[in-house]
């Protein structure tokens, strides 16, 4: 991206940060002096004037914030809406900390409102992030601003980047196409609707022509020499350069890069099995399942008559499920079959080859399913029939967020996975529920199981949560 550019998408992304924070100190004073007295009688005591809160708060605040997140990169790298949102939920509060700290310490702001600090902090923890989305998304529908990148590789995996990339829109890439990394790549035009644009010796000619100076390696197949090669190509012509490793089975794994001197090393990271990790998650959960469990009572009841209405049988199923330390537990979930389902299902998959063979695959049945009963149809569509299962929260026997809650019979398919999945407790949603649902196969959910265990924390925890909301309003591989 030319310079300019640059200095454009910064500016653009400042005045983001500053117009959340104004609006923040806004709904702040407003709180303060408007709201909050009517119920606190000494805080009739009006603060001092708005012009004063911005010119000392605000100021302030919007000094420290910029210096702290451009400290952080957060306006010349671009990051994932996820990743992006981290960040600037730690560096917004180091500011606020920052800001807090000197009107204590400071004499001279006696009468300044620490009540309009803090709810302007709460206020930018939200506006923040969705003020940075909102003018992202204004700039690339307009296509500016956005970063032309190549892809170098033709493999899986380069496919894979590609989605990836597309699926992030906010990151702001646009992939211009691909190139072959090899003489023995295979002759293809085109690779998920992109053009396959030549080979990398090529790189130095197609960055000056097409105006591209990110490049994204993919380096499967590829031996070290050349892949030093094909960096040395991009160096000369780079603004970004990305490596993803052709590490295999390591994709599923946490890896930190750590150096005791000169030595690199691939640090492998089990962060849900180790003790201190796993007591921190089981009290946050509890908690937070005993206050969904309240509010969620008329939903459960509600429920509870449709099903007793539509068919024979009791209004809960309880299913034995493979939990951790090798041990098994009742599931409860909301029934949303017929009491003969397995006879129905059986008769089903001996007249229907093609039925036989996704179940094999899937261990579902994506239509047509003849075990499911009207009610069940709906409560399944949206999830509603797990809801029962925040009582095996309650219990001990589950986690809010972890692996799938695999079924005995399934202890053989998991195979070399299950010594890792059998040490943490499962979870009523997790990485399967938001990354396709029932549309993966059984392999995929294994994979995302294990990269869950090995790379788990507090907020991955929070962003599986929000984006379980979103799946279940999209019903995103619902059936």
């Amino acid at each position: 991206m030319p310079r300019l550019s640059k200095l454009i998408y910064i500016v653009f992304l400042i005045i983001s940060d500053i117009s959340a924070l104004f609006v923040s100190f806004f709904a702040g004073f407003f709180i303060r002096t408007e709201i909050l007295p009517k119920f606190f009688s000494p805080l009739k005591v009006p603060p001092l004037p708005f012009d004063t809160q911005l010119r000392y708060g605000l100021l302030y605040a919007a000094i420290f914030v910029v210096l702290v997140l451009m400290y952080e990169k957060l306006y010349t790298k671009r990051f994932s809406f996820w990743d992006e949102t981290k960040y600037l939920l730690t560096g917004v509060t180091f500011s606020f900390i920052l800001l807090m700290t000197i009107v204590f310490v400071s004499r001279g702001y006696q009468q300044f409102s620490r009540i309009v600090i803090l709810i302007a902090w709460i206020f930018c923890l939200f506006l923040f992030p969705i003020f940075r989305l909102v003018i992202r998304k204004i700039l690339f529908s307009i296509r500016a601003l956005r970063k032309k990148v190549l892809i170098l590789g033709t493999s899986q995996t380069a496919k894979l980047i590609a989605t990836e990339i597309e699926k992030n829109w906010s990151l702001g890439y646009e992939i211009i196409g691909f190139l072959n990394t090899g003489d023995d790549d295979p002759e293809e035009s085109v690779l998920n609707g992109l053009p396959v644009l030549g080979k990398t010796d090529q790189i130095g000619e197609l960055s000056q022509t097409l105006g591209i100076q990110d490049f994204v390696i993919s380096s499967h197949g590829i031996n070290q020499d050349r892949l030093l090669e094909i960096v040395e190509n991009c160096e000369k012509v780079a603004d970004t350069i990305r490596i993803v490793p052709d590490i295999g089975n390591l994709f599923t794994m946490g890896i930190a890069i750590e150096n005791w001197g000169d030595i690199l090393f691939l640090s492998i990271a089990r962060n849900l099995v180790k003790p201190w990790n796993i007591f921190i998650k089981n009290i946050i959960e509890f908690f937070t399942t005993l206050v969904l469990s309240i509010l969620l009572l008329p939903l459960f009841l509600f429920i509870a008559i449709a099903i007793k209405i539509d068919s024979r049988g009791s209004i809960l199923y309880l299913q034995e499920r493979l939990s951790w330390k090798n041990k098994t537990f009742k599931c409860f979930k909301f029934r949303s079959m017929y009491i003969d389902g397995d006879f129905r299902l059986k008769e089903f998959l001996q007249e229907n080859q093609m039925a036989k063979e996704e179940w094999k695959k899937y261990r579902k049945l994506k239509k047509n399913d003849p075990r499911v009963t009207r009610v069940g149809r709906f409560i399944r569509k949206y999830s509603l029939d797990e809801l029962p299962q925040l009582i095996n929260v309650l219990k001990g026997d589950m986690s809010l967020v972890g692996p799938r809650p695999y079924m005995p019979r399934e202890k053989e398919d998991i195979g070399k996975s299950y010594p890792i999945i059998s040490r943490v407790k499962p979870g009523i949603t997790g990485l399967w529920q938001v990354r396709g649902r029932n549309i993966l196969t059984f392999e995929d959910r294994l994979l995302l199981d294990e990269y869950y265990i090995r790379n788990w924390s507090l907020w991955l925890d929070i962003v599986i949560l929000f984006k379980t909301i979103k799946v279940l309003m999209t019903q995103e591989g619902a059936y």
